[in-house]
């Protein structure tokens, strides 16, 4: 079992699943990342159908599987690694439209293909279909497959690392699989592109292209809480000079691309 995995169970059964308390007395950041309420805001605001059959790519500890039960109709989480489905099972096991499945992302679209269009179990492709919880070494071979899961007129919503986000600027590593706002709308033509900060993983604000931040209106904004101890830049001011230039989506920390399949 892999570590963070191990320890997030470990955590959860000795405080009784309270997450909130484990947070106040457990400060490491992955432990933030799987269990803090905040990683919802990214999507809190998008108008899920209720009777959506909603794809969730990575499991993500169960960070975002809560909000998508909720507000979809079923849900389907599906993730390789089978440590990663424990600890959503044991935070989100309860509810009974989530349906887990240990697979990787290549074999269920292969899988999906051969049954004509449907996906494993009969099901059909997704009204939604969510990749929100990194994009991992292969980024375009992800998107593409991705995509295939997704019925005409569905969605998908994916969030991306930007490797010339100013926060890898100011010395935060880069995610695997970051991908610049050519690079996305090159692969998801037509789609809707929005700017999460302080990142997608910790969205306290969203802009969008009918509404970016001006000069001034990113002074006083939180740093990404990966940023190192030492920061190589004034975040302040260098959001400050990027927005006055009319540079802010190239230098954006993150994205969040909202693509349909039209027909």
């Amino acid at each position: 079992m892999g570590q963070t995995a191990e320890k997030l169970l470990e955590l959860l059964e000795q405080y009784g699943g309270d997450e909130k308390q484990i947070l106040r007395e457990n400060r490491e950041l992955e432990y933030f990342y799987a269990l803090s309420d905040m990683r919802e805001n990214l999507l809190e605001w998008y108008p899920f159908g209720r009777e959506d059959a909603l794809l969730q790519i990575g499991s993500g500890f169960g960070a975002m599987t809560g909000l998508f039960a909720d507000r979809a109709g079923e849900v389907t989480v599906l993730d390789g690694d089978e440590e990663d489905l424990a600890v959503n099972r044991r935070r989100h096991g309860g509810r009974d439209n989530i349906n887990y499945v240990n697979c990787t992302l290549d074999e269920y679209a292969a899988r999906a293909a051969k049954g004509g269009g449907t996906a494993p179990g009969g099901a059909g492709l997704y009204d939604c279909v969510t990749l929100v919880d990194g994009l991992g070494e292969n980024p375009e071979e992800t998107i593409a497959l991705a995509k295939s899961l997704v019925r005409p007129g569905g969605v998908l919503l994916l969030a991306a690392d930007n490797p010339l986000g100013l926060k890898h600027w100011a010395g935060a590593p880069a995610e695997a699989g970051a991908m610049g706002r050519t690079r996305l709308l090159e692969l998801l033509p037509g789609a809707e592109c929005y700017y999460p900060l302080p990142d997608y993983r910790a969205a306290s604000e969203i802009y969008s292209d009918g509404r970016l931040p001006g000069k001034g209106d990113l002074t006083g904004m939180v740093i990404s809480y990966d940023y190192p101890q030492f920061l190589r830049t004034d975040v302040g001011a260098s959001w400050d000079k990027i927005c006055q230039e009319g540079s802010f989506r190239e230098f954006a920390n993150s994205y969040l691309m909202v693509w349909r399949r039209h027909g």
